[in-house]
């Protein structure tokens, strides 16, 4: 299982936010579950000082918080955990001799807080998180006075220097929102895949939760984005910064899974998926906006197939030659690329002697568009078909990767499904694996997706690189790289 890197658990924009200013307040919302809580710990273990961390909650004893978060221990002590309850809480405010209608003022919010403080230990600039503001404000009853006696405890925080951060268990829009220094709004929302002609059929029907968290007000500070997505995985927030790089990696090659699966080379897929299944095809669309970032991921697959002695054939998909392939030929025996449309250079150089009698060969069967699609498809077939023997001459066993989109362009939609069929069968007949690239905009895409025995989809999300499964069917992960690997992180 992944470990979280704790550089990435908390969007910098909000660290800058706190860092610029003694006195800082922020409003945390969100709906219950969507991570308002674990954000609050992740700020505090960015910004606080040893054991400068007080959690003032309604809902939760030390012993239950360190059970659920025992990383936020050294920040929180367990006498720095306030437990307001609603009893509590009334007692502290019948000693501030409040009376309804009364306006808030400076003592009352440091009578608050020195209630807060009471059992704390001693701190030195210390942040207060409050979970949930709404729960403080409805056990005082104080609903109706909430304006001004937030107010006046943000004005207050600003005078003595001190952090504040309040939970709110709402997404929408609240008269707080005018008050706070800082507002971040936590969401789940639900992802669909895109449709082919604008109609959705069935797989693209069924929808993702992706975690969301949306940068409303920083004062002071520029959005890099107003969005980012995150997880929480292992009880912690991390949110994904968006175009990371994706990177190939030096690795020794995974051995298979079993006799019907091969290893990916990555682990993470391979534990969510079991392995690539031999004798049928496992197929990745590609969406809208990937660009060439999927590119490594079947990189990566690629080079722990050459590492067991097996020869890769890969057709690219249109335009995805990157520097780095060349990189790949020296580095792997084992991995080779082929052009379905380099006979024509060759082959009809070698037919006609000279470059006129080449000319009136095009001219003529250029009147019958048809016929030409027949001749390149033929000479094509042969040509890839020859390839792959003498691949087998040279390794024990031959994986093919196939650019479907290459082919649809060069012989049409038609054509491109015959040329997979045939693909498909001698997978089966060889009991290997087959792996195949297609795009959303292809004409025969609905029936490839038929043809797959495994089907997973690369997706661009706020400008990260997801990855999901429609057969069989999962939820979003998300991809990234280092030295160790490639990485899936799930959205959870």
């Amino acid at each position: 299982m992944m470990i979280l890197n704790n550089r990435n658990n908390v969007p910098s924009e909000i660290i800058k936010f706190f860092r610029m200013f003694p006195g800082q307040t922020l409003l945390i919302k969100g709906k219950p579950g969507t991570g308002k809580t674990i954000l609050s710990f992740e700020i505090l273990k960015e910004i606080c000082e040893e054991r400068n961390g007080l959690y003032v909650s309604t809902r939760i004893t030390p012993e239950k918080l360190y059970s659920l978060f025992p990383w936020i221990k050294d920040i929180v002590p367990e006498r720095n955990v306030v437990n307001a309850t609603p009893k509590r809480l009334n007692e502290a405010l019948s000693s501030m001799r409040y009376f309804p209608g009364q306006p808030f003022d400076f003592d009352f919010a440091l009578n608050f807080f020195k209630m807060l403080y009471e059992d704390a230990e001693e701190m030195n600039n210390p942040v207060v998180a409050i979970d949930s503001w709404d729960a403080i404000l409805g056990s005082l009853n104080l609903q109706d006075n909430s304006v001004s006696f937030t107010q006046s405890i943000c004005d207050f925080c600003h005078d003595v220097k001190t952090h504040l951060i309040l939970i709110s268990e709402t997404d929408g829009p609240t008269d707080l929102d005018y008050i706070v220094d800082g507002i971040v709004t936590l969401l789940d929302t639900n992802v669909r895949g895109e449709a082919t002609d604008g109609q959705p059929y069935l797989e693209h029907s069924k929808s993702r939760t992706l975690r969301k968290i949306r940068i409303d007000k920083l004062r002071g500070v520029e959005r890099r984005r107003k969005s980012y997505a995150f997880t929480l995985q292992n009880g912690r927030f991390k949110y994904f910064p968006p175009y990371n790089r994706i990177r190939t990696t030096k690795i020794e090659s995974l051995p298979d899974i079993d006799e019907m699966h091969r290893s990916s080379g990555i682990k993470d897929f391979d534990r969510i998926t079991g392995g690539l299944k031999r004798g049928g095809l496992t197929l990745f669309v590609v969406e809208h906006g990937v660009g060439l970032r999927y590119v490594p991921f079947l990189d990566q697959i690629a080079i722990n197939l050459s590492l067991k002695g097996l020869g890769v054939a890969r057709l690219r998909s249109v335009g995805s030659m990157l520097l780095e392939d060349y990189d790949l030929l020296k580095r792997y025996e084992g991995i080779y690329f082929y052009k379905p449309e380099s006979w024509i250079t060759w082959r009809l150089e070698r037919l006609f002697p000279s470059a006129e009698e080449y000319r009136r060969f095009l001219e003529t069967i250029r009147k019958d568009k048809a016929d030409l699609m027949e001749f390149s498809l033929m000479e094509s077939r042969k040509e890839y078909l020859s390839f792959l023997e003498r691949l087998k001459k040279k390794h024990s066993a031959v994986v093919e990767f196939l650019g479907l989109d290459t082919f649809e362009i060069l012989y049409g939609a038609e054509n491109t499904l015959k040329l997979l069929d045939e693909a498909i069968t001698r997978a089966l007949e060889n009991n290997e694996i087959l792996i195949a690239v297609a795009k959303r905009g292809m004409r025969s895409i609905e029936m490839i997706t038929q043809l797959a025995a495994a089907h997973f989809v690369f997706k661009d999300i706020l400008g990260n690189l997801f990855i999901y499964g429609e057969q069989p069917r999962t939820g979003l992960y998300n991809i990234s790289s280092d030295e160790k690997g490639i990485h899936l992180t799930p959205v959870v």
